[in-house]
């Protein structure tokens, strides 16, 4: 079976076309690829399904209901026909959170840039969590925003674990840097620790527009460990995400 590898600022797949035909993989093969040691690598599995439908399957096996990097690393790699073309198109991904249309722009078929509709954020009110206090959005996966003036890396690794576990969502520790720029670290259900994610870019940009610290219909940088994304929150919650992703290289299983 062929194979591609592909990342969103450092949040990296296994991408497995079975547009054609085929069955997505048993939970317990798909970690064994994602085993950084043993395996390819990778914090999940990317299955493009006829649609194209995205499965993504989480290193732990688990499936969440949306990826952005992931849908972003997808929506390349169908533009770009494998890596083989430029591209400058729109790609609609059916994901487990809805239809997501995704605008690619990729000079050299590789890597581009890739702008995707997220649908809507559902901000709730403040909850408290031991010792934080949480913003909770839903961008079709969970999320827990935690505005924080600490060391946010520290705060991930030493935290996140354990509110990942009793809250059964995405961990977001958050920094203000400044007008529409905020740092965060993410400890993401399933994978961990990763360098970047799409989803809990937006939870964020939705949660510092709904205190009214950023602005709608203005880009908000997410400073990422991976690197930025750009995010924007319309009047009627609705976000729009935009950033990079990159073909690493392709083989066979």
């Amino acid at each position: 079976m062929r194979f591609a590898k592909l990342h969103g600022l450092g949040n990296d797949f296994v991408l497995l076309d079975l547009r054609q035909g085929g069955e997505p993989l048993p939970a317990a093969r798909a970690i064994e690829l994602c085993d950084r040691r043993l395996g390819i690598g990778a914090d999940g599995v990317l299955t493009l399904l006829p649609g194209p439908r995205m499965l993504v399957q989480n290193a732990d096996g688990s499936i969440p209901e949306m990826c952005g990097n992931g849908a972003r690393c997808a929506a390349l790699w169908i533009a770009t026909e494998g890596g083989a073309r430029a591209a400058s198109t729109t790609v609609p991904l059916l994901t487990g959170a809805g239809p997501r249309l995704c605008k690619v722009s990729s000079d050299s078929g590789r890597a581009g840039l890739v702008e995707v509709e997220m649908g809507f954020a559902e901000v709730s009110a403040v909850r408290a969590l031991p010792g934080f206090e949480a913003v909770p959005v839903s961008m079709g996966n969970p999320h827990r925003v935690i505005f924080s003036g600490g060391d946010i890396s520290l705060l991930a690794r030493e935290q996140g674990p354990a509110l990942c576990v009793s809250e059964n969502a995405n961990i977001e520790f958050v920094e203000r840097l400044g007008p529409q720029c905020y740092a965060v670290a993410v400890f993401e259900r399933g994978a961990g620790l990763t360098q970047a994610c799409g989803t809990g870019a937006c939870a964020v940009a939705a949660a510092a527009v709904a205190r009214g610290e950023a602005m709608r219909g203005e880009d908000i940088e997410v400073r990422l460990p991976g690197g930025p994304l750009s995010v924007r929150v319309s009047e009627d919650n609705r976000v729009l995400m935009r950033g990079p992703a990159q073909l690493v290289f392709s083989g066979e299983l």
